[in-house]
C-alpha cells in the first residue's frame, strides 16, 4: 500500500511539474529532461509513469478539466438565483487561471496540441458545456432576458473569461494613454468591469459580484 501511495504521489508530482513547464514554454519547447528535473525525479521514474511527452500532456489536460469541472459543478449546485451561477462560474474560472498552473497549462495545451472535443480533455469544451447548461437553466427560470440566444450568450461569457485573463497579463497603460506607473488591475477586477458592460445584454440588473463563497476563494 505504501508503495502504491508513493507511486501516486510521484505521478501527481510529475503532472504538476509538467504543467509548470508547459505553462512556461509550451508543448513544443518542453522536454522530458526539464520536466524530470522540475519534479526532482529520475528520467527512469518519469518513463515508468509516462512513456512519452504526449502522455504527460494528456494527463495535464485531464487534471485541468477535472479540477475546473469540479469547481464549476459546485457553482451550479449552489442555492440562489440561477443567473448567479453563471457569474460565479466566470469568477471561479478566472481565479483558477490566475492561481492554478495545471488549469493554465491545460488551456494552453488545448490550443497547441490537437485535442479531441472531449470535455474530459479539452478545457474550453468542458467550460462551454457547463456554462451553456447554466445559461439554459437561467433562461428556463426567467433569470435571463427573453430572446437571448444561449449559444451566442455562452460565447460572449467565454470571451469575457478569456479577455479578463488576457488583460491582466498585458501592459495596457500605453493603449489607454496612461503612464507606465499606472497600476495593473487583477483579472478579477477586469472581470467585474466587463460584467457591468455585458450583464444588461443577458439578464435583468442584479448583483454582479460573485457569491460569498466564491469571494472567499478569489478575493479582489
Amino acid at each position: 500500500m505504501a508503495k502504491q501511495e508513493r507511486a501516486e504521489r510521484t505521478r501527481a508530482n510529475l503532472v504538476r511539474a509538467a504543467a509548470a513547464v508547459f505553462d512556461q514554454v509550451g508543448y513544443e519547447r518542453a522536454t522530458l529532461a526539464v520536466i524530470s528535473d522540475q519534479a526532482q525525479v529520475t528520467k527512469g521514474a518519469l518513463s515508468f509513469h509516462f512513456a512519452a511527452k504526449s502522455d504527460l500532456a494528456r494527463a495535464v489536460q485531464a487534471e485541468a478539466c477535472a479540477t475546473s469541472g469540479a469547481a464549476l459543478a459546485v457553482c451550479a449546485e449552489r442555492q440562489g438565483p440561477s443567473f448567479q451561477a453563471v457569474v460565479d462560474m466566470t469568477y471561479t474560472l478566472v481565479g483558477l487561471l490566475e492561481s492554478d498552473v495545471v488549469t493554465r497549462a491545460g488551456v494552453r495545451l488545448a490550443r497547441e496540441v490537437e485535442t479531441p472535443e472531449d470535455p474530459a480533455l479539452h478545457c474550453h469544451v468542458n467550460w462551454l458545456g457547463r456554462l451553456f447548461q447554466a445559461l439554459r437553466r437561467a433562461e428556463a427560470d426567467g433569470a435571463a432576458l427573453p430572446g437571448v440566444d444561449a449559444r451566442s450568450a455562452v460565447a460572449l461569457v467565454m470571451s469575457v473569461i478569456v479577455g479578463a485573463e488576457t488583460m491582466t497579463r498585458t501592459r495596457v497603460g500605453a493603449a489607454f494613454g496612461e503612464g507606465p506607473s499606472a497600476p495593473r488591475e487583477s483579472a478579477q477586477e477586469w472581470l467585474a468591469r466587463m460584467w457591468h458592460v455585458v450583464r444588461p445584454a443577458l439578464a435583468p440588473t442584479g448583483d454582479l459580484r460573485p457569491a460569498a463563497e466564491v469571494r472567499e476563494l478569489h478575493p479582489h
